[in-house]
């Protein structure tokens, strides 16, 4: 994965951890509701960022073929429940790990 590519990927995270600290300071909440978007548009707003970039990862995931199924779908719940940070440590890290698993691997097609 390209380094342009990474850090799209990584966008609806960091907005989901910022929307997330708004819930603890009142003040900063007030600032966000206020003069960036109205609150009734901001959760859609982050949960379709986080929707797309969940897709996408689960989507490139499930495309190495040589990696194993188990370790495919505990990422995959990985992606699903702790979004926010999981996805940012696959984007980073783990995707180049399993990238380089997959093309190290020999399928068996006897």
């Amino acid at each position: 994965m390209t380094k342009p590519t990474k850090i799209l990927l990584s966008i609806p995270s960091i907005v989901g951890i910022v929307y997330m600290f708004t819930f603890l300071s009142v003040d900063f909440f007030k600032w966000i509701t206020n003069n960036v978007v109205g609150f009734e548009y901001q959760a859609p707003i982050v949960n379709g960022l986080i929707l797309i970039q969940i897709g996408y990862l689960i989507y490139r995931l499930w495309n190495y073929k040589n990696v194993e199924k188990k370790t495919k779908t505990e990422w995959t719940w990985l992606l699903i429940i702790f979004n926010f940070i999981s996805s940012l440590f696959f984007i980073w890290k783990k995707d180049a790990e399993l990238n380089k698993m997959n093309k190290n691997t020999v399928p068996n097609n006897v």
